[in-house]
């Protein structure tokens, strides 16, 4: 059987989109967590008593809209890799027919 290639290492240029939104939503976490327990933080603690719940639902909404357009990418991509590995076990299978019957018995 064909192996995979190894040199088809195509990244979805998406996931680093999705990466960040992650890694700015973990960081709201955290400053709303630092600004509760800080007394010296009274205006970040002002900003996210009022706009913290916003703030979250955006980057939670973003993160789902951008995580849906990564999958989509991914199955195209994928179905791509499976059609192309098909049609090279086909023309393998093709040919290997084609040289059993040339071959005399």
């Amino acid at each position: 059987m064909s192996s995979p290639k190894a040199s088809n290492d195509r990244r979805n240029p998406w996931t680093h989109v999705l990466v960040a939104c992650c890694a700015a939503f973990i960081f709201t976490v955290f400053l709303m967590v630092a600004a509760a327990f800080n007394r010296q933080a009274a205006g970040l603690t002002r900003f996210f008593d009022k706009h913290g719940l916003l703030v979250l639902g955006i980057e939670v909404g973003a993160t789902l809209f951008v995580a849906v357009i990564v999958m989509a990418v991914e199955r195209r991509e994928t179905r791509r890799q499976i059609e192309e590995r098909e049609r090279m076990l086909l023309a393998e299978q093709e040919e290997l027919s084609e040289s059993e019957e040339l071959e005399p018995r």
